[in-house]
């Protein structure tokens, strides 16, 4: 009897702990935002969409996934419904193109949609392309439709996250940039700037104003004419058509957030 008391427990023991292993396991999978199949990835984001857009917004947005060679649309009609459909569509305005590895990377909130798509010129690679469609202008209603997208689609979260740091940027214009919010007539973005590395050049200037705000680290900056020691805790206006140049001797990071402003931003 004692044996087979024995017997029992251990059974049960092993039981137990296989419970555990199996429930640990299923907590980690619903709880981990990596999911390798494009269709969940764009079904997943298409649901939080539904709640951060106005009844009246619509657009068509088609998804090229260039190493499954395949291609995926996103259908937004007023009244918030949002489907993800399979294969190219005749109708999109957007054009969005990139592997499976940079979507997941924007799924699961290591890379924003802005981030990855982020150019210093229009011919450079990025890791999501966009375009227009043939002979759609690129107007306020059009910029606001395509920011949408870029800003609120890509970002599953729900209040909606942006994760700061040099392992979540891109270099783009000579800096390690996360792009934070774009509105038509308003931009902003998170810069980190290490020994050697130069944000713009002279001659690199913008027809709007614009502000550099520094919240980490030590350098020095040139605006207009002017080059000045800049540090942590300050603050620069940069009037339009103004060169805005920075850069760092430091071995620490120099960081800082750049806004702008006005009409053509």
């Amino acid at each position: 009897m004692k044996i087979l008391f024995k017997h029992v427990l251990g059974i049960a023991l092993v039981f137990s702990v296989l419970q555990f292993f199996i429930g640990a396991l299923s907590y980690a999978q619903s709880t981990n935002p990596e999911i390798s199949d494009v269709d969940e990835m764009l079904n997943v984001m298409a649901n939080t969409f539904k709640n951060k857009i106005e009844d009246d917004f619509s657009a068509i947005a088609q998804f090229d996934i260039k190493d499954q060679k395949d291609s995926w649309h996103v259908i937004v009609k007023k009244g918030r419904s949002v489907i993800v459909g399979r294969g190219p569509h005749k109708q999109a305005r957007f054009y969005f193109s990139a592997t499976t590895d940079t979507l997941r990377l924007i799924y699961q909130g290591k890379m924003t949609a802005m981030t990855a798509a982020g150019k210093a010129k229009g011919s450079d690679n990025a890791p999501l392309n966009l375009e227009l469609a043939e002979g759609l202008e690129f107007t306020p209603e059009i910029r606001t439709q395509l920011y949408t997208f870029l800003y609120r689609f890509f970002n599953p979260s729900l209040p909606e996250r942006i994760l700061l740091g040099e392992e979540y940027s891109r270099v783009v214009h000579g800096g390690h940039v996360v792009p934070l919010y774009y509105h038509p007539g308003f931009r902003s973005a998170w810069y980190l700037l290490k020994k050697g590395e130069r944000l713009n050049e002279p001659g690199d200037t913008n027809p709007y104003p614009q502000a550099f705000i520094f919240i980490e680290g030590e350098g020095f900056g040139k605006i207009g004419d002017q080059t000045i020691r800049v540090k942590a805790g300050e603050s620069y206006y940069i009037p339009p058509n103004s060169d805005h140049v920075v850069w760092t001797e430091s071995d620490k990071p120099l960081v800082l957030i750049w806004l702008a402003w006005g009409e053509g931003a």
